[in-house]
């Protein structure tokens, strides 16, 4: 969006951080996959109106071009920015059977998986990945690293100051390739991913594949 000009800044708000770091991990992960086509059959997804209530990906999940029951999994990229780069945030990390793949392609790149830092702020249902989620589809939102919702966090997100030159090259190639591979493992485990026990969405889950 735009604003009026403030502190010397202009007034476009560039989204470096949320979500273009997301989208450049997607066609990462779709140039990657196009050369090496794993086992699992792969949706690639940009949904629009997030910030608006989720309407892309609800209407998605309502009219899925691959019926909800053959989709085993949504991998959502997006994030507030980052302000600890040893880490990857992902939400949701705890409650599926994903966190070992993603665990261990976050390790293989030098970075740690952690799970959500403010569940006070119910980040889980505020991302594309929720309305999978309603629907019974484990589902996670991979983040960049968070450790807390601070002044250098808040620094750039939604504001004019997001430019992609304040971005950490560096550290974001690491979390590019820990994205791709953590979907190359799971894309090529002959296990299905599924909700943890007792997590919220387990029973709809169980629903939706018949379990």
């Amino acid at each position: 969006g735009v604003s009026k000009p403030r502190n010397g800044q202009d007034s476009i708000f560039n989204g470096a951080r949320d979500n273009a770091i997301g989208v450049t991990a997607m066609l990462s992960a779709a140039h990657y996959f196009s050369l090496n086509p794993p086992k699992r059959s792969l949706l690639f997804l940009a949904f629009t109106g997030e910030e608006k209530g989720l309407l892309g990906s609800a209407w998605y999940a309502d009219h899925p071009l691959i019926p909800l029951e053959q989709t085993v999994f949504n991998f959502d990229c997006d994030g507030a920015g980052y302000n600890d780069k040893s880490l990857t945030t992902v939400i949701g990390l705890e409650r599926t059977s994903a966190e070992t793949d993603i665990a261990s392609a976050c390790k293989a790149f030098g970075l740690t998986a952690t799970k959500d830092p403010v569940p006070e702020q119910n980040l889980y249902e505020r991302s594309d990945n929720y309305n999978f989620a309603r629907k019974g589809v484990p589902a996670i939102d991979f983040a960049p690293g968070i450790k807390a919702f601070d002044e250098e966090l808040m620094k750039y997100y939604h504001q004019p100051a997001d430019e992609v030159a304040s971005l950490d090259f560096d550290y974001l190639m690491k979390y590019f390739k820990a994205f791709v591979y953590a979907n190359h493992l799971l894309a090529n485990n002959p296990k299905t991913p599924f909700w943890n026990a007792g997590d919220k969405f387990e029973p709809v889950g169980k629903a939706l594949y018949k379990k």
